[in-house]
């Protein structure tokens, strides 16, 4: 009986081998680019934001003017779907958005190559290879290289890449329910596996696009059969990149504070003025930091490409590569010269820099002001009990939340329960659907939580009852599953009027039909219309306020709403940054899994807090990295 050796990779390729020489290529490209390939990357970023953003932008308002909309809402969103015109103009924002975004890329990439290959920067060159490029993204078979591009490296949240992907990203209402359960955890990090996978095998085919001129489509394949075997040094190797980027990150945050933290000690009264400089400075520096991961990174792919070149039929395939002399590309730069260089690229990075700060003075000033934000308990507390329970509902007093978001049901004999979930399965381990049972059965119940507590479904009856015993005012959503009877609100108010508590409470929708609703019936009340997506502006309703989800959330649509005169809370705000940064902006409350973290932040900004502080915050926000 004989076996069979298995195959070996080539030497160039072994693990111990490609890992090492996949960051020196890395790093190589860095040392010898330098201050060329960051201009590059900043123009890379900064064209798109000036001029293809405003674009996309119009074509979206176009988009909703077409379907009778001006702002976001899942109602619009469904007009223009129906709407024809409206289809027409959000295909062609997308084929813009694609166009884009792949073009920014593939030229990052083909200047990477040109100082790889000793030629330089040279514009002449490079505008020879943008117009190659601009004419091969319109062939069919880019298409699939240009959705990879475009969807799965900003999910795996590599939107670094692209200012124009930075915001694509699973929203985090989606991802936070996902992960309050241990099969919806799974979901999700299988999803991240499985995405985060097709981005590194597929990798390479932007430089074999951009570089050599193979088609998208084909590209894609070639680069799966080339990270075949070499998958795990590549994840080894980008790894080792993007940890060296955020440990500058991290030492980025240390230096721009220490200044700051210096005069809060020596002097506060200048402190606001070093604080706004440091920030700028720090722009400026992040900037700096997320290109040269960037551009790491393309090195590393194009060396992974030379390295494949034999096993992917390429050997001695020049592609569009330009055969000059390197000499006659790349002349001997004298040392007068270089120390030129040296101050004008000092100063081109000074300028901006002063300039940021003097535009952030009057943000750091600001930030002196107390946030007069409400803090609302998530489904109550989900640290001290079952969401929507009478635990959790007494968890979130104990904390001292402002008001308690709570979902109220329908159930199958017309009663109310607060309930989230139109099935029972993730709280209960139960098939059965809340609409299918009724009040008595439903409140028999007993639900447990990834936290280990439990607790009984109550009654809407005991919940808000329970609540006035508290003192504990609430934010009721009025929560729909679909078999409600249609007279749904009005059941709803007579319950509340019963118990005396409807005009002690707030009310909130999804549903823009029964929001207007329950202000058309009781026009005293205090009545939001909350949006999963929002964008452009705030919405023309009846509706007192507007409850945002925290990834449609922009300054745009709050100033819009403010101008309207209604408020603006947003949801779910869970992450540390996101809380401080919401109370930054003084939104008009925020709905929370963590109340207690955001009212400790809360109480401990304004006139006494010390700039440092605010420059932290600050820094988190403005300073984009990844």
């Amino acid at each position: 009986m004989t076996s069979t050796a298995r195959p070996t990779a080539p030497d160039g390729l072994a693990f111990r081998r490609l890992v090492p020489g996949l960051l020196r290529a890395g790093w190589d490209v860095l040392r010898r680019g330098g201050w060329r390939l960051l201009v590059v990357y900043a123009l890379s970023q900064v064209i798109p934001l000036a001029l293809v953003s405003p674009l996309i932008h119009w074509m979206f308002t176009q988009a909703l003017a077409s379907a009778g909309a001006h702002a976001v809402t899942s109602e619009a969103i469904t007009g223009m779907l129906a709407s024809g015109i409206s289809v027409t103009w959000l295909a062609g924002l997308c084929v813009v958005a694609l166009l884009a975004v792949s073009l920014q890329l593939s030229v990052l990439v083909v200047a990477v190559d040109q100082v790889r290959r000793g030629a330089g920067l040279r514009p002449r060159i490079l505008r020879a290879k943008l117009l190659s490029l601009m004419r091969r993204l319109t062939r069919p078979g880019f298409l699939p290289l240009g959705m990879y591009l475009f969807l799965v490296v900003p999910l795996t949240q590599a939107g670094v890449f692209s200012v124009l992907t930075h915001s694509i990203a699973i929203p985090n209402f989606v991802s936070g329910e996902l992960l309050k359960s241990t099969q919806g955890t799974l979901v999700y990090a299988s999803f991240l596996l499985v995405a985060g996978t097709a981005a590194l095998r597929y990798s390479l085919a932007v430089p074999l696009f951009a570089v050599y001129g193979v088609p998208g489509g084909k590209a894609m394949r070639l680069s799966r059969r080339a990270t075949a075997r070499t998958f795990p040094a590549l994840l080894a190797a980008g790894g080792t990149a993007a940890a060296a980027a955020l440990l500058a990150g991290a030492a980025l945050v240390v230096l721009t504070i220490l200044p700051t933290l210096a005069a809060d000690l020596v002097y506060p009264r200048a402190a606001a003025g070093v604080a706004a400089l440091a920030l700028g400075a720090a722009q400026i520096t992040g900037v700096a930091i997320a290109g040269s991961l960037v551009l790491f990174v393309a090195g590393m792919l194009l060396e992974l490409v030379d390295r494949n070149m034999p096993r992917l039929g390429l050997d001695g395939q020049s592609g569009e590569r330009i055969a000059e002399p390197v000499a006659a590309l790349a002349p001997p730069v004298t040392r007068s010269r270089r120390k030129v260089t040296a101050a004008l690229v000092a100063g081109a990075a000074v300028v901006p820099a002063l300039i940021l700060g003097l535009i952030n003075i009057p943000v750091m000033e600001g930030l002196r002001d107390v946030p007069r934000t409400l803090v609302l308990g998530h489904r109550g507390f989900s640290g001290g009990g079952v969401e929507n329970t009478i635990s959790g509902l007494r968890a979130a007093a104990a904390a001292g939340t402002d008001l308690v978001e709570m979902d109220v049901m329908q159930t199958a004999d017309g009663g109310f329960v607060a309930m989230h979930d139109a099935s029972l399965a993730r709280l209960a381990a139960r098939s059965e659907a809340v609409a299918d049972l009724t009040l008595s059965e439903l409140t028999s119940i007993t639900v447990r939580d990834q936290f280990g507590h439990a607790d009984s479904i109550p009654s809407l009856r005991d919940y808000v009852l329970a609540a006035r015993e508290a003192g504990q005012p609430l934010l009721i959503e009025l929560k729909l599953h679909g078999g409600e009877t249609g007279d749904y609100v009005e059941r709803l108010v007579a319950e509340l009027e019963s118990l005396n508590a409807l005009e002690q409470n707030i009310y909130h929708s999804l549903s823009l039909e029964k929001a207007e609703e329950l202000k058309r019936l009781r026009p005293g009340l205090y009545v939001g219309l909350t949006l999963a997506v929002a964008g452009v502006a705030s919405p023309q309703t009846t509706a007192d306020f507007i409850v945002v989800e925290e990834a449609s959330y922009t300054p745009a649509v709050r100033e819009s709403a403010w101008a309207d005169g209604k408020e603006v809370y947003v949801w779910t705000v869970n992450g540390a940054d996101a809380i401080r940064s919401m109370l930054r902006d003084n939104v008009d409350g925020i709905i929370t899994d963590h109340p207690d973290m955001a009212l400790a932040d809360r109480s401990s900004m304004g006139p006494g807090e010390p700039m440092s502080s605010k420059l932290y915050d600050a820094v988190m926000r403005f300073v984009v990295i990844f």
